[in-house]
């Protein structure tokens, strides 16, 4: 059988953006015109987090013969994405997946000849209140650690609620903090991705690079 396109299946156009820039910056560069063959697709799963969930089994057997990767938050905890997760690799044939999450899961599936990857935002690990397992905490560790704004935006934010009545949610604080952090760069206001390619987020956190060293196993080695 040929080999199948990989592809590295994402919970939306943020993630997918964020993403392709952020693997830009580390030399992944998606912007040459010829592009190495283990490049894989980067697509968004309509749905969010539950449209990837019921979408594995399907996806994983598309990809016989090739690689494919997830990408989706933890959110409010880590070990509960992570038990949901490893129902559906049960299913397609990963035997078995450890109880805990690693720091970026690799298998491979016997049944449908494919490897597996799997990464939960923010680095597989952290728990997370009112859904901070999320794209945004993971940004937030690409923020140089001495920028002054961040911890102005927190308190900026944090006051625009709790004296001026913001109606953002709890599980979207940290959206609602690099928002105004991304307000206050040269060029305000933009969104992520474009963001990492501005260089207004630096791309070698700890975090950044452990990312970065799961795409590379799920994808680019034997």
């Amino acid at each position: 059988m040929a080999q199948q396109r990989s592809s590295l299946r994402v919970e939306g156009g943020d993630d997918l953006h964020a993403i392709l820039h952020l693997l830009i910056r580390n030399g992944i560069d998606y912007g040459q015109q010829q592009r190495p063959s283990w490049f894989p697709l980067i697509e968004e799963v309509k749905g969010g987090k539950t449209g990837v969930l019921d979408n594995v089994e399907r996806l994983v057997r598309a990809s016989s013969n090739g690689r494919i990767g997830f990408v989706l938050d933890a959110d409010d905890s880590v070990r509960d994405t992570w038990r949901a997760m490893m129902s559906r690799l049960r299913q397609v044939g990963l035997d078995p997946p450890p109880a805990v999450p690693p720091p970026g899961f690799v298998g491979d599936s016997v049944e449908y000849s494919a490897r597996v990857g799997v990464w939960l935002m923010p680095d597989n690990q952290q728990e997370g209140e009112h859904g901070e397992g999320t794209l945004e905490r993971f940004l937030e560790t690409l923020v140089q650690e001495a920028d002054p704004l961040l911890p102005h935006a927190r308190e900026a934010t944090r006051r625009a609620k709790t004296d001026h009545g913001a109606s953002y949610s709890d599980g979207d604080v940290r959206k609602a903090v690099l928002h105004a952090w991304l307000a206050w760069q040269r060029e305000p206001g933009l969104p992520y991705g474009t963001a990492i390619k501005a260089r207004y987020f630096r791309h070698d956190s700890p975090v950044a690079e452990s990312f970065v060293a799961w795409f590379r196993r799920v994808f680019e080695g034997g």
